[in-house]
């Protein structure tokens, strides 16, 4: 930061800011309104100081005429000079309270004087009714900034929806190995927290930025009326008020530096206490069977920590502009007081000046913490649209067609693929396999087996080489085609916390309730769901544990078997199920694969004997041999080492 320019720190501090103000052209109506009422509340606030002015004169009047005239002793009038400036020397008369008597002497012998023959109740009505309007300048402000904060609330609101919905959106849309980099936590907590610091620095900075100064303004006009009205020369007063607001802006700009920093750490370990408690809920399981409670409470406590001396620090430097500000207006207040004591100012005018600067003070408290209030959340907002701003890698191309697939043909020409730089997970990788058969791949961890499915689903994009069906490069069609014709089973099954029925239908959307319970009854599945106790209702619980492995594995192939895609992927699909329901199971997919063009991974060969053929890898994604179970043992070494290793009998003890 100490190497930019004054340009470059300007435009990166308000370059996210210009980009917000974007989300708000849908809306611009209301938020012109919002801020329109927000200006005639700043306005009112200047009109509230000349009501001061008004209602304190009639309650506090000086001993003048009307007509300029001074009442006397006698009864009489004489003429005293207009000056403002004289009238504090001394005057003679006895002058009541509500100036009644003075009236009635004034229209002694006028058809006036029976009707102010009771000047009390003259008087205190008068008064009484003067008064009122305080009240009701203070009503017709609150009304405008009811109306201002409803309006930008509304605003500001919907704002954020669409934050929220467009930075969801654009990480949903990322490759999978951004979610492989990024932390899932960190990732929630910048889609719900950080972007609504984003949208309140947006509207809440936006109203006070009009309003406030609005407010400011107003109320300095008035002082300077009256200053002037009343003492007839250069207006001390009113000036001096305007050198309190420099005195502040300097120490918010220093410390708004601060919050700055602390603002940006505070939100990086909001996301670290996200990520702590989100892998803690995800892997319950594990931190239950190793007794690691303590010691995730124990993350959860320094992150907690860590993040709580954060806030202090951007709250402490937030807490101290009010006392600062309020500090130097106690200090205008004293200043005002003694040249109020120097020029013999009349009561009304005193009130009202110190009414003005009683008012001066909000606005300019809000002013002032809106920069700091900036500079936390210039942090929050870079954040959200960093994300924003990253491309996914996998991307469709602009010319993008749907995909066909008349007969299920999947062709790896020469593929290679790394995850890490230097070490292949697979290297000039080549297979055919031809439409409606089932093709197992079998081998050793680290194979390549599972990268060869990403590379089909196209979650990455091999560095050589090229994937085919029937003909069409996966790189030229659109990802949602691709997938739509790919259905998927994998070892281990994740099942949303919802019902059994939006599990199933969630392998298609559109499917009806008769298509979702013949996709259950298929996969042995529609027995036990009718068990449990509110049937396909039924909420599963967080990714399934109110059923046993078994039980959602046959869910997962319920989705898959619902989809009805011309290919199927299956990783390992029964690994979950005892003998009896893979049985069952096995006996739903022959039915399901029948005219599909099947790829499929297994660990336990007992799984793929009756595969079409078996593609055997090694380390690399080398293929070995292709064939038959009974082919493969007979000529394949590494096969029959494979296979020996699984079925061979346990030695006599």
């Amino acid at each position: 930061m100490a190497d930019m320019s004054t340009s470059e720190i300007v435009k990166a501090s308000t370059g996210p800011y210009k980009r917000l103000a974007g989300y708000l052209k849908p809306y611009k109506s209301r938020f012109i309104l919002g801020i329109l009422f927000g200006a005639l509340a700043g306005l009112v606030n200047g009109g509230l100081v000349l009501t001061i002015r008004h209602v304190t004169g009639q309650v506090f009047p000086d001993k003048s005429g009307p007509a300029g005239q001074m009442i006397t002793e006698g009864g009489g009038a004489e003429t005293v000079v207009a000056n403002p400036a004289a009238r504090g020397q001394p005057l003679d008369g006895d002058f009541d309270n509500d100036g009644a008597s003075n009236a009635l002497e004034l229209a002694k012998g006028t058809d006036l004087a029976d009707a102010l023959s009771k000047p009390e109740v003259v008087g205190l009505s008068a008064i009484a009714m003067t008064a009122m309007l305080v009240p009701a300048a203070m009503a017709l402000r609150g009304l405008f900034s009811y109306l201002n904060a409803y309006c930008l609330t509304w605003v500001s609101l919907r704002v954020l929806s669409d934050i929220r919905t467009s930075l969801f959106r654009r990480i949903l849309g990322q490759s999978l190995d951004f979610f492989g980099k990024k932390k899932g936590g960190d990732l929630i907590q910048t889609i719900f927290n950080q972007t609504r610091i984003a949208q309140m620095a947006l509207t809440n900075a936006s109203s006070d930025i009009i309003k406030q100064p609005i407010s400011i303004i107003s109320a300095v006009i008035a002082i300077f009326y009256i200053e002037i009205q009343a003492v007839q020369g250069f207006p001390w007063f009113s000036v001096g008020s305007l050198v309190l607001f420099p005195l502040c802006i300097a120490p918010v700009m220093y410390l708004g530096k601060k919050v700055r920093k602390s603002g940006g750490k505070e939100e990086e370990e909001a996301g670290m206490l996200m990520v702590v408690m989100q892998e803690a809920f995800a892997g319950i399981r594990v931190v239950k069977s190793q007794a690691r409670e303590e010691y995730e409470q124990q993350k959860f406590e320094d992150a907690n920590a860590k993040m709580m001396r954060f806030i202090m620090r951007w709250r402490k430097a937030l807490e101290m502009v009010g006392p600062m500000v309020e500090t130097v207006a106690s200090v205008g207040v004293a200043a005002a007081l003694v040249y109020v004591a120097m020029r013999e100012l009349p009561a009304k005018d005193f009130l009202a000046l110190q009414g003005g600067l009683v008012l001066l003070y909000p606005p300019a408290k809000a002013l002032s913490r809106i920069h700091v209030m900036l500079q936390k959340c210039l942090a929050a907002t870079t954040k959200v649209f960093e994300l924003m701003d990253t491309p996914p890698k996998i991307q469709d191309k602009e010319d993008a067609k749907e995909i066909d697939v008349p007969n299920g043909e999947i062709v790896f020409d020469d593929v290679n693929h790394a995850y890490q730089k230097g070490i292949n997970a697979l290297e000039h990788f080549s297979l055919t396999i031809p439409p409606g058969k089932t093709y197992a791949l079998v081998g050793e961890t680290g194979a390549g087996k599972s990268t060869a499915f990403s590379l089909l689903l196209r979650f990455y994009d091999p560095y050589y080489g090229a994937i085919r069906i029937d003909g069409q490069d996966i790189r030229d069609v659109t990802q949602q085609s691709l997938r739509d014709n790919i259905g998927v089973v994998n070892q281990e099954s994740f099942l949303f916390h919802d019902t059994i029925y939006e599990n199933i239908r969630y392998g298609r959307l559109d499917a009806t309730k008769a298509e979702i319970e013949a996709a259950a009854k298929k996969a042995h599945a529609h027995e036990f769901i009718l068990e449990q106790p509110e049937g396909y209702q039924t909420v599963v619980g967080d990714k399934g544990c109110n059923l046993s492995g078994g039980q959602q594995q046959r869910i997962s192939i319920a989705r898959a078997i619902l989809r009805d895609a011309p290919i199927l992927l299956l990783d390992e699909a029964m690994a979950s199920l005892d003998a009896e329901t893979e049985k069952k199971v096995q006996e739903a997919l022959d039915i399901l694969c029948e005219g599909k063009t099947v790829l499929a991974i297994a660990h336990r060969l007992a799984t793929i004997l009756e595969a079409d053929q078996i593609v055997v890898m090694a380390k690399g994604g080398v293929v070995v041999d292709i064939g038959t179970h009974l082919e493969l043992l007979d000529r394949c070494d590494y096969y029959r080492r494979l296979y020996e290793l699984q079925f061979r009998a346990p030695e006599p003890a």
